[in-house]
């Protein structure tokens, strides 16, 4: 019985930090961000401190959709200025 129970919270946790790295791969740091979108990193924490760029704050660290980041460079690209 009792082995049946620790498979069983095992198999949650695995399935549990499956999700969670999945999830993980839909965001990047600031750093990242930045490279991608070919601008330096402070720019980026202006853009956040602005409110221009959704992000997500994790422990101390800060995360930004992929799809902020897709944005931003399209915006870039047609020489538009970044907006909220």
């Amino acid at each position: 019985m009792r082995q049946n129970f620790l498979d069983k919270c095992l198999g949650q946790c695995y399935y549990s930090c499956v999700a969670i790295q999945k999830q993980t791969t839909d965001f990047m740091t600031v750093r990242q961000a930045a490279k991608q979108i070919g601008v330096h990193f402070t720019t980026v924490y202006r853009w956040i401190d602005a409110g221009t760029i959704l992000n997500i704050n994790f422990g101390g660290i800060i995360f930004i959709p992929k799809s902020e980041v897709e944005r931003l460079k399209n915006e870039k690209a047609t020489g538009a200025e970044p907006v909220a």
